[in-house]
Formats: structure tokens, C-alpha cells, sequence
């Protein structure tokens, strides 16, 4: 059924945005409330969510996601209250209701309603709201400063109540709030101001009026009394975080009367604060950009890299034809500027791309939580680094790898209580994911202290499912036989489950890595846990290459998947059935002929050496035969389109600083090509094996 709301695309745009980013606050925020119990900075954080979401959906004509939240905000509101416990089954109740506004936020974005059935949630959640108590405990009425009547107009009556206020010892305050002039819904704003200011005390009146903003009259000024014991610096960083907010002010009430017609006294700052820390405050502010837009411009930055290396090559001709001329002195000069603020603007273009790796982690807790309760363990899962910076299109892929090796750490790596107990551990497990920089790549990690890897039993499935025979298995090392967790098909699982045992997850997380251009490594030691290392390039829309010639053509291979160059002599080519291999320093190289790849006839050359170019993708190594070396350069990654996008061992193309095409070499065909014969399968089967120590 079609889901008709009361809103334009942009609208939705914007809905849909700020509903992702509330919806992980609420998810983070809910398990550090079980956690932490009332926090009360946390219960705020998750009131405040709430009520944006409320506002929002209201905002666009979406009941279903609005009611629901209603309900939720009353909820969270006895909690706020001490009039709820945060027991685990009040944090079930609430992460249920975020699975519901999930769902509930799909159908904003395609326009469809779900056939899932939220009255039963709906009718808990009245229930629990409900068998609260209706005071506070220490005997007061709660306060009714939530926003569901128009507060007082201005004027008299205001007067009369703020005198009340005062004589009970409740002091108050007058914020004043700038919308941004192209927000696109700025009656929503006002609303979610207002809602938020009821969270910190009673709303005594506001300016427009609660009828005036609701009837989508309101003007992008708000102003509002505000009766309260919080401290005008918090009030105001509170509504300076809602979106779209330019500015606010909160004073005193008592100083907003008019001044003395001879003073030219101006308003002190808020809270005592320096004026200019406040302009500094104001200043902050972030801007929602379009990945389109972001796209669009990294390709059109990734031109100016082709054209500024093109004006280098000219320059450097024409400094060799003419020599120190004046002219060519000019145009070398000029070059070595536009490259300067070219390497400049990519620079910023790539950090705008950026994001930290938060927006992937954050889902995370969740996911433990669940599984934790799932088998039966206690987890104490902890994360560290998660503004640790990533371009979007890596982070866009490193979901998957990671829910692999969360599932495997709290399936396989922490122990049931019993057995830690026994083993004079913390009856709680201990997962960690963490993140940070290393030189030029960004490290992931994830560890537990729970049992370590069985080397013995991880050996011993590898022979029952035949990876490796058990005369292989006995001259393994204790590294080489770690690393054949990560072979397909292989499992030390007891028993199949929905969680594990089929011998499916650690080669998909190695070969998903390593198409990033990254490398996955894991170490153990038995009894006290295991660590999966994953390293991974910050962006893949610029990367630096090995420039190979073959055949008047010039190919790019990755630098990340090259292990070295080699120039062999052609004597040292063996052919062992069929396949043609050398041997370097004890280690078998299986060889790959790119001209054959490409559609040309292999050249045997006996009476010269070969230059070969040794590339290594999922724990293998293969030797690629070209006919030059060109160097190495940073190349922009252009995608070939349906086309020419089945061309077999060719991933992208990128422009050359002469202007011709290069076309980027795709390492993973190009070694599974190479292992298709039963000689080169032996050979590549031990490498993956010494590989992965």
C-alpha cells in the first residue's frame, strides 16, 4: 500500500538524513543506558532523540512513526522521572521499538507501507506508560511543561505567572532562536526548540504560538520563556544541536527589560561566557552535501590529476627542446604551481569523502548484545577509536567482514560463564574493536580474551575436509596452521547453527579485504584469546600504480597487491606440466603470461632475461610476465561501464599524463587464472597456507 505523506522529496531528503543519524543515537544511547544505569545526561540524549523524531514524522505526515514515539517519549519520560527502573526488560521493550521506527523509517524512503503489525508493541508500550505513577517520588507533580497546549501569549498574563515563579524560588529565562534561512522545514525546527526546552523545564510561553506553528505559520525567529534550574550555557548548547539552529541566546529574564534611554550598556553573555568564545561557538557549524555532489567532485578533481601530470610531461619536453628558455621557464614554473594547489585540493576534496568509521561501528553493540544473548555468555564489548576517518566508498564494504568476525569472536572466542569461572577468568567476556592510523593505512581490530585457536583441532579439520593431507598437516607450523582458518569450506564448530558451523565467513573476509586492497592477519595465544588485524587503504578513488608496458600498451597494476619486480633470466623458467614456474629463494612462483590474457601470443624469449612482477591477492602469490617497467604513479580510477565491463583481468581504466588509456589490471582474476591448472593449484595451495601465518 502506498505511503502518502505531506511533504516534497526535499523534505524526505532531509527526514530521511537526520532520521539515520537519530535513529543510531537512540541505538548507542539505549545500551549505554543499560549499562549505566540512570545516567542522567543519557536519559537526556535519548529523550531529546525521541522528541525529534516525534517532531519530525508529525512534521511530514508520517502518524504511524509519530504515535509510536509519542509513546516511547512518554515512556522515557517516567524513566527521566526515577518512575520507571532501566531493567533489561525495559531496555528489550525500547530496542523493540527502535527495530519498529526502523522499519517504519524504510517506508519514508520507498514510499510503502509494511505489513508488519505494530499494535501489539503499540499497546506495551501504553501498558508500561500507564502503570507508572502519575508523581514524582519525592511527592511532587511532575512538570507540565511538555508542549501539548499554547503556552501563554506575551504580556499581563506572562507577568503574572513569572511573579509566581519567583516567589516559589523557580527562577527563569528567555531564549531567542534563529532558524537557518534555507532550511527546509521550518516549522519542524521551532517545534523540535520548543520540545526540547519543555525537557529542561516549563515552557511559559513561546513566540510564534504553538497553534501558529503547528498550522506551518512560523517564522524562522523563535522566542521563548522558559522556567528552569539549568544553567543558560546548557540550555543553549542543548538547542544550538538541533539541526538548522543558527543561533541562540539565553538570558535571564530579568535582563531583557528595556534599558535606561542614556544607557549604552550592552548585554553581558550568557553564563558569564567571553563574547568572543561564543561567536567561536556560533562558527561551528556543518553543512548536509549531497554524495552525488561529493562524487562529481572527486572525478572532476581526478581530471585536474590527469592534466596536471599531462602540463609536467609538456613542460619537461619543452624545457628539452628549447632549454632554459624564458618561455619554458615560465610554463615549468607554472606547472609545478597548478601541481602544488592540485595535490592541495585533493587533499580537502578526499577529506570531505572522509567519515569516521563510527557510522559503521555504532551498529556494533547492538549486534554483541544480541548474539550474546543468543548463546547464552556474558560480553563486555568496548570501542575505541571510532573517529578514526575512512573514505565512504571503503566504508561502505567493511560492514560485512567486521559482523564476521564479531560473530566468531563471541561464538568461538569467549568462553560460557562456567568455563571462564573454571579457568579463573571474569565470568564476563571481554570483546574489543578498536581503529586507528598507521602511516598510511587505517588498522581495525577486533579481540577477545576468550579461549584462543585449537592449532591442533584447526589441523585436524583441515585434513577431514581435505584443504590439506595429514603429511602437509604434520610439517605445518604453529603460524602456517593458524592460517588455514581463513581456508573456504573449513570449521571447528561441534555443531551447526543460524550463528556458525557451515565454513563460511573467514575466506569471505580475507578475499572482501583484499579486493579493498587491504590484508587481514591474526594472532592467538591458547587460553587468553585471539586478534584479527585487518589494514585497510584510507581511499580508493585515487591510488598509487605500477605502470607496466606490454605489447605498445601501458597497463596499471595496484602497488598495494605488488610484493615485488623480479628480472629473471629466461633460463630459470621451469615448465612442470604444462605450467611454467622459477623458483626463488626456496619459493615456488606459478607465472602468468599477460599477453596471452590480453588476447596476444605468449613471446618465449630464451636469449634475454624476463621481467616479471610478482602480485599476491588471498594468501597467494603469481608471477606476471610484462615486457617493461614504466614506474609508478598515482592513477584515477574510472569505471569502463557495461560496455566493457566483462573484460576478463581488467577492473577500471584511468588517463595517463599523455593522454592515452591505461587500463588497470584486476590482480584477482588475473591469480585465479592462474590456478585453474592442477600443478599451479599444489603450488598456490602451500602458499595460501604460508601466507596466512
Amino acid at each position: 500500500m502506498d505511503l502518502v505523506l505531506d511533504a516534497s522529496a526535499e523534505d524526505l531528503k532531509v527526514f530521511l538524513a537526520e532520521g539515520e543519524e537519530l535513529l543510531a543515537l537512540l541505538d548507542a544511547n539505549i545500551l549505554t543506558l543499560e549499562k549505566g544505569g540512570r545516567d542522567r545526561a543519557v536519559l537526556q540524549e535519548i529523550f531529546r532523540a525521541a522528541h525529534t523524531l516525534k517532531g519530525s514524522s508529525a512534521a511530514i505526515g508520517h502518524q504511524r512513526m509519530a504515535n509510536l514515539t509519542h509513546l516511547m517519549e512518554s515512556v522515557l519520560d517516567k524513566v527521566r522521572k526515577d518512575e520507571l527502573e532501566t531493567s533489561t526488560e525495559l531496555i528489550d521493550l525500547l530496542l523493540e521499538c527502535l527495530d519498529a521506527l526502523r522499519v517504519l523509517h524504510g517506508e519514508v524512503a520507498t514510499l510503502r507501507e509494511s505489513a508488519e503489525d505494530f499494535t501489539p508493541l503499540v499497546r506495551r508500550l501504553a501498558e508500561v506508560a500507564a502503570a507508572s505513577p502519575t508523581s514524582r517520588p519525592d511527592g511532587r507533580a511532575a512538570s507540565a511543561g511538555t508542549p501539548g497546549t499554547s503556552p501563554a501569549p506575551f504580556g499581563e498574563a506572562e507577568e503574572r505567572h513569572l511573579r509566581k515563579l519567583h516567589a516559589e524560588g523557580r527562577p527563569a529565562c528567555v531564549v531567542s532562536v534563529e532558524i537557518e534561512p534555507d532550511c527546509p522545514l521550518p516549522a519542524a525546527r521551532c517545534l523540535q526548540v520548543v520540545m526540547e526546552l519543555a525537557t529542561l523545564g516549563e515552557v511559559v510561553s513561546s513566540d510564534p504560538s504553538m497553534e501558529a506553528i503547528e498550522a506551518e505559520k512560523a517564522l524562522h525567529h523563535l522566542r521563548a520563556v522558559l522556567a528552569t534550574t539549568e544553567d543558560p550555557r546548557s540550555v543553549r548548547h542543548a538547542v544550538e544541536s538541533l539541526p538548522d539552529v543558527a543561533k541562540a541566546e539565553v538570558l535571564p529574564y530579568q535582563e531583557q527589560r528595556q534599558p535606561e534611554p542614556n544607557s549604552s550598556a550592552k548585554p553581558e553573555s550568557s553564563a558569564g561566557e567571553e563574547p568572543a568564545a561564543r561567536a567561536a561557538h556560533r562558527t561551528t557549524q556543518t553543512v548536509r552535501i549531497d554524495v552525488e555532489r561529493l562524487d562529481n567532485l572527486m572525478n572532476l578533481v581526478g581530471e585536474l590529476v590527469i592534466d596536471r601530470t599531462r602540463l609536467a610531461r609538456l613542460a619537461g619536453q619543452m624545457e628539452t627542446h628549447l632549454g632554459h628558455d624564458g618561455l619554458a621557464d615560465q610554463l615549468a614554473e607554472t606547472s609545478l604551481h597548478i601541481a602544488r594547489l592540485t595535490d592541495e585540493l585533493q587533499q580537502e576534496i578526499m577529506k570531505s569523502r572522509m567519515m569516521p568509521v563510527e557510522s559503521v561501528f555504532a551498529r556494533f553493540p547492538r549486534l554483541v548484545r544480541d548474539l550474546a544473548q543468543k548463546v547464552g555468555k556474558r560480553i563486555q564489548f568496548t570501542v575505541e577509536g571510532q573517529d578514526t576517518e575512512l573514505d565512504r566508498s571503503v566504508i561502505q564494504e567493511i560492514g560485512d567482514p567486521l559482523i564476521h568476525l564479531l560473530r566468531n569472536a563471541v561464538d568461538h572466542g569467549v568462553e560460557i560463564p562456567g568455563d571462564r569461572l573454571a579457568a579463573g577468568k571474569p565470568e564476563a567476556g571481554q570483546v574489543k574493536l578498536s581503529a586507528y592510523h598507521e602511516e598510511n593505512h587505517i588498522v581495525i581490530a577486533v579481540e577477545d580474551d576468550g579461549r584462543g585457536i585449537d592449532v591442533e583441532k584447526v589441523k585436524a579439520a583441515a585434513v577431514a575436509k581435505g584443504v590439506i593431507s595429514q603429511e602437509e598437516a604434520d610439517e605445518l607450523t604453529e603460524a602456517e596452521s593458524i592460517g588455514l582458518i581463513f581456508a573456504s569450506g573449513l570449521s571447528t564448530a561441534e555443531s551447526v547453527s543460524d550463528l556458525s558451523g557451515r565454513g563460511v565467513g573467514m575466506d569471505i573476509v580475507r578475499t572482501n579485504i583484499e579486493k579493498l586492497g587491504g590484508s587481514v592477519a591474526v594472532s592467538t595465544q591458547p587460553g587468553r584469546g585471539s586478534r584479527f588485524t585487518i589494514k585497510l587503504p584510507v581511499t580508493l578513488a585515487i591510488i598509487p600504480a605500477l605502470l607496466v608496458g606490454l605489447g605498445g600498451e601501458v597497463y596499471a597494476i595496484p602497488l598495494s597487491a605488488v610484493s615485488e619486480t623480479l628480472r629473471v633470466e629466461a633460463s630459470q623458467i621451469k615448465t612442470i606440466g604444462g605450467a611454467e614456474v622459477i623458483q626463488i629463494r626456496g619459493h615456488v612462483l606459478p607465472l602468468l603470461h599477460l599477453r596471452s590474457v590480453f588476447g596476444g601470443a605468449a613471446e618465449r624469449k630464451r636469449d634475454r632475461r624476463v621481467l616479471v612482477v610478482s602480485v599476491r591477492f588471498a594468501g597467494c602469490e603469481v608471477g606476471l610476465m610484462v615486457d617493461s617497467l614504466l614506474g609508478q604513479q598515482e592513477v584515477v580510477i574510472k569505471p569502463l561501464g557495461s560496455y566493457l565491463g566483462g573484460v576478463q583481468g581488467v577492473s577500471a581504466a584511468t588517463i595517463l599524463g599523455d593522454g592515452r588509456v591505461g587500463l588497470i589490471v584486476d590482480v584477482p582474476t588475473l591469480v585465479e587464472l592462474a590456478t585453474r591448472d592442477n600443478v599451479r593449484k599444489r603450488v598456490v595451495k602451500q602458499q595460501r597456507i604460508e601466507g596466512a601465518a
